[in-house]
């Protein structure tokens, strides 16, 4: 494809995203749709405080995808769903399968917390920076994006945000769904889902399997580099009486990819470009939590104590012979109390205050002997405390408030107020949002060593991030028309980065300030029945201490889908463009006079349809990158052109 046409589709999706509103779907976790309902913009969010709150007393910036969402959408991984969302940027490095990263408002991968069912599933061996290549698309129900620095509630690993991802949406029926599908570059996807009840007792499981021949992860090599990737969730919940249960949940995810390597060759003619090879990258997750909850009789004192517990283990491969391996393991102990306190007129108050304590191990191997192969671990203790307060269901403040104590740095006092006025009688909504974060050195930072490529820096300290934002909300037409536009901030000292000056590489503290700004335009329209829009844009500034732009930041980021049914509600037909714009990236060809490449931008298009047969049973078809745009999302790596999928899914149950 030409740049000519590349920019021509480019200009288009952005000409579309000024001209047009926004998507929305009309489809829920069975097969059944409703038409035309009003968007969510009383929901009730999780994420922002973590105690269930009403969407509209948040001061945050918090996006919601819904089971409607999900279903409107089709994808495989949930991750380019996420490219709707304004302020996210995904990367991934080659097909599908490889490492895909998430950046929330310029900030790094693992500056973003990721929840799935209440469990922290981040790997413990990276900062808990979350591979987003493992999480399918089936065995999600519900995703809350929270931006800013959330450090204050949720500790080191939120200081760009929060995504949390529940497997099933509150108010889901006892079921049991099952879906296949298959299609180009040899992929094959399968998913079963169950929901039960009896009594006193809930539950729910699902099973995902994806496996993929897929293509080359090099861009100048022919050989096939496939994935396979199985994942299990679970979880139950007793109800041990009016006031008080236990809950359980667990998830299990096992991937093996086939990987090329990049050329650190000096004097190669392919030096500092990746090339084919057969490496090969196996991980196991296991992540699981227990909570137990109890409250008085009126609801006013609510108590809660968990355990959770994750482990993520990888292994490196060089044709069939080991080369590396980690292991980080995670355990978490949480006691969360909240108070509502008496009201006072118009005035509305709740207290909560939290307690948690962290262990972390950290272990690396070689397949050699040497100082690489270490094992090391260490504790850190927080107490917060967040209060909350309303005046006439118009006004809404928060204040939160927490201390780190940490074995290997410094103590860390992090804080995050809030504020939101709900016009009466009107459809406009103000709020605003300030707040400080740390990101403490991931153990690989600090100790990783490979005497080759990558050697630690013990000497690195915590990154630490101030930031606000203020932004408006607009619900219109009934709520079938939702706007919304921010402004956001941050300033970061101690950013780490990587020194690729020179082999091997390490990474450092920055020794001035990097700064991170923006603007986030959302909307929403449904102006008929059959008919939903969506459309979202975010600029993004984000610059080194030195003033030179941040790698894999693209300035510009957009996305425009449109939903429409037909056949009297049957069948439906869905087009989204997802736009990512020049970015710059690293690039290693030690030849050049510099240390940096400008990647294009792009559009990826995905073509989407269902005809429901029957109230059980319907048949699926889209095709993905609909325009076969030819593009890089990381320097030197290839990326899947056009491909069509045909598939069915069935429902059993109420």
């Amino acid at each position: 494809m030409t740049k000519t046409l590349r920019r021509s589709r480019s200009l288009l999706a952005m000409g579309l995203m000024a001209s047009a509103a926004v998507p929305v779907a009309a489809q829920d976790s069975g097969l059944t749709r409703e038409k035309a309902k009003p968007f969510y913009v009383d929901e009730i969010i999780v994420t922002a405080t973590r105690n269930p709150q009403r969407l509209k007393t948040l001061g945050s910036a918090v996006d919601v995808l819904t089971s409607d969402d999900i279903g409107a959408r089709p994808r495989f991984l949930i991750a380019d769903l996420l490219r709707a969302i304004p302020g996210v940027a995904v990367s991934q490095s080659g097909p599908l399968g490889t490492l895909t990263q998430v950046r929330m408002r310029g900030a790094e991968g693992n500056h973003t917390l990721v929840l799935i069912d209440g469990m922290e599933v981040g790997d413990p061996f990276n900062n808990s920076e979350f591979d987003f290549s493992t999480v399918l698309a089936d065995q999600v129900s519900r995703v809350e994006v929270l931006r800013g620095a959330q450090s204050s509630l949720y500790g080191s690993e939120a200081i760009g945000g929060v995504i949390n991802i529940t497997s099933t949406a509150a108010g889901e029926t006892p079921a049991f769904t099952a879906r296949a599908e298959g299609g180009a570059f040899g992929t094959w996807a399968g998913s079963a889902r169950g929901i039960f009840t009896a009594d006193d007792i809930s539950g729910h499981a699902s099973v995902s399997v994806l496996k993929r021949r897929g293509i080359s992860q090099s861009k100048v090599g022919p050989e096939r580099d496939g994935h396979r990737n199985a994942s299990l969730l679970g979880g139950g919940k007793i109800a041990l009486s009016d006031d008080s249960f236990v809950r359980v949940n667990l998830r299990y995810a096992d991937a093996r990819t086939e990987l090329d390597t990049q050329d650190f060759t000096f004097g190669s003619p392919t030096q500092g470009l990746v090339i084919d090879s057969n490496d090969v990258r196996k991980s196991k997750t296991f992540s699981s939590k227990i909570l137990g909850e109890t409250s008085s009789g009126d609801g006013t004192w609510t108590n809660t104590l968990s355990w959770a517990m994750t482990d993520a283990r990888g292994r490196n491969l060089l044709g069939q012979a080991f080369s590396s391996g980690s292991q980080g393991r995670k355990h978490d102990v949480e006691y969360l109390s909240t108070l509502k306190l008496r009201d006072v007129g118009s005035v509305a108050q709740s207290l909560s205050a939290l307690l948690e304590y962290e262990h972390e191990t950290f272990e690396n191997r070689s397949a050699f002997p040497g100082p690489q192969n270490q094992r090391r671990k260490t504790e850190s203790y927080a107490g917060a405390a967040e209060y909350r307060v309303s005046f006439a269901e118009q006004v809404f403040l928060t204040g939160a408030l927490r201390h780190d104590s940490y074995e290997l740095f410094q103590d860390a006092t992090t804080f995050r107020l809030t504020g939101a006025w709900q016009a009466p009688a009107s459809p406009v909504k103000l709020r605003a949002s300030a707040g400080t974060g740390v990101a403490k050195p991931s153990f690989f930072e600090l100790y990783g060593f490979n005497p080759t490529t990558f050697i630690g820096n013990p000497a690195l300290v915590p990154e630490e991030s101030t930031s606000w934002d203020a932004g408006v909300d607009l619900a219109l037409a009934e709520a079938r028309a939702v706007l919304s536009a921010t402004y956001f901030k941050a300033d970061l000292e101690d950013e780490i980065f990587t020194d690729f000056s020179r082999l091997p590489f390490t990474v450092r503290n920055r020794p001035g300030e990097s700064r991170r700004q923006g603007v986030e335009l959302s909307g929403r329209w449904s102006p008929a029945e059959a008919l939903s829009l969506a459309a979202s844009y975010t600029y993004t500034d984000a610059v080194e201490d030195t003033g030179r732009r941040e790698v894999r930041r693209p300035k510009h980021i957009a996305s425009l889908a449109a939903t429409t049914a037909f056949l009297d509600d049957k069948a439906h037909v869905g087009l989204s463009l997802d736009y990512n714009g020049k970015q710059e990236d690293s690039e290693f060809i030690f030849s050049t006079p510099t240390d940096r490449v400008t990647l294009n931008s792009y559009v990826l298009a995905t073509l989407s349809a269902s005809y429901r047969m029957t109230s059980d049973v319907e048949l699926t078809a889209r095709v993905d990158n609909l325009f076969d745009e030819n593009y890089e999302q990381l320097f030197s790596y290839n990326s899947t052109g056009i491909g069509a999928y045909v598939g069915v899914k069935m429902r059993l149950g109420e």
